[in-house]
């Protein structure tokens, strides 16, 4: 162990200052482990040559117990069970010879794997050996204390080994661990180049599509301030007032009608139960003056005024006195007023200039134009939020990473201080 402490004992640090570039250290770590496992190859190469002489020993040792007599003073009894055991130990040093074999390669991983296999071999043969060796010991001492010494001739070294592979393993798993923060410095840093530029791309969108959303109300005020435009609300109005006039002519037929609409509902109950059947001319304009009086002058009423007189006036419809008279009245009103007539004129002078805005109306594109302006600009007004808080969620990755980053080279600063123990300054 001396020999050990010797030969990988901590040397005094001499502190020499060196700059590295982060892109150079990791083949400075990879140079620096392989100097240091240099040292102990030597060391490996004898200990391998001092267990292989051990395992070598071991035949001859099985060879002993073999052909061994047994001790004079032991009786019958024991002498049958010793035989037992005896084939029990063999078979566990035979296992030795299979299971320990030095791998070709000094490697750090291969030859830790060899120690942890061959204490586990070693292990196991105590055990399953314990009992059997109580009983070889009393039958064959000299053979007892053969495999004694041929198994401590192998542990010895085996531990001796593993003790140096412990201390020099956890040197090469830090400098392994030092090795991964350097590329997650490097893949930190790729983090923060690749969400740079999306910061910059979506400034760059943000950007045009302000101007997009400028542009497109700067377009829409042009538009709403044209000629075409104001016309469009002129008609609108126009085309209002018109429905108005149309309604309010309407209305006024509808009111000459009405003192009417009992003679009117009683001539359609006779017409469908067929009592008085109507021509279908004159069942048409019942129906129009029915459902929409406006529409019955359409037709020629006198011939339809012609065929109810006289059924009012025979009681057919069966009306009472003052009720024919008053219906009667209304009637001649009918026909002989120009009420009827100038209603007729003034809805469809109404309705000609209702047709003819509406047309012109329709004609125009500034309302389409003005929908589609409209949507546009309330498509790229949600486009822009969302970028805007894309915008935001962005910078927060970049400025965390970019805090994880100078942590990390803080870090990093400090442990290869303190991993070499050299003054050594990294430069990003």
């Amino acid at each position: 162990m001396k020999f050990i402490d010797k030969l990988f004992g901590k040397k005094k640090a001499e502190n020499p200052s060196l700059k590295l570039k982060i892109d150079e250290l990791p083949q400075f770590i990879s140079d620096e482990s392989e100097i240091e496992f240099n040292e102990l190859k030597p060391f490996i190469l004898n200990k391998y040559k001092e267990i292989n002489y051990s395992i070598g020993a071991i035949p001859e040792v099985i060879d002993s117990l073999l052909t061994a007599e047994v001790v004079e003073s032991a009786n019958k009894r024991v002498e049958k069970v010793g035989d037992a055991n005896k084939d029990n130990i063999v078979n566990n040093l035979r296992s030795i010879i299979e299971k320990v074999v030095t791998p070709k390669d000094t490697s750090l991983q291969s030859t830790f794997e060899f120690c942890i296999i061959a204490k586990s071999t070693l292990k196991t043969v105590h055990e399953n050996t314990h009992r059997s060796q109580l009983y070889i010991k009393a039958i064959y001492p000299e053979e007892s204390q053969k495999i004694i010494a041929a198994l401590s001739s192998l542990e010895d070294p085996v531990d001796e080994l593993l003790v140096a592979l412990r201390d020099k393993k956890a040197r090469m798993d830090s400098f392994d661990k030092f090795s991964e923060e350097i590329e997650n410095y490097n893949r930190m840093r790729k983090q923060i180049l690749e969400s740079q530029t999306k910061v910059e791309h979506f400034e760059s969108r943000i950007s045009s599509m302000k101007k997009d959303v400028h542009d497109a109300k700067n377009k829409l005020d042009e538009l709403e301030n044209s000629r075409e435009f104001e016309r469009a609300k002129e008609l609108e109005v126009e085309i209002s007032t018109l429905k108005e006039q149309l309604s309010d002519v309407d209305h006024n037929i509808q009111r000459l009608f009405s003192p009417l609409s009992k003679v009117f509902s009683r001539m359609e109950k006779q017409d469908k139960s067929e009592i008085c059947v109507l021509s279908p001319e004159h069942r048409q304009i019942l129906e129009k003056i029915t459902h929409d009086p406006a529409s019955a002058l359409e037709h020629d009423l006198d011939s339809f005024f012609a065929e109810v007189k006289p059924r009012i006036e025979d009681g057919s419809l069966g009306l009472k006195d003052q009720m024919c008279e008053k219906v009667l009245q209304q009637l001649d009103k009918l026909q002989s007023s120009e009420a009827l007539a100038s209603l007729r004129d003034q809805r469809k002078e109404y309705s000609l200039q209702l047709e003819s805005a509406m047309n012109e109306l329709n004609g125009l594109s500034v309302y389409g134009d003005k929908e589609e302006l409209v949507k546009q600009i309330s498509r790229d007004e949600h486009m822009l939020k969302t970028t805007e808080n894309d915008l935001i969620m962005e910078k927060k990755h970049f400025d965390t990473l970019t805090e994880e980053c100078q942590l990390l080279r803080s870090g990093l600063s400090l442990e290869i201080k303190g991993l070499f123990e050299k003054d050594i300054e990294i430069e990003y």
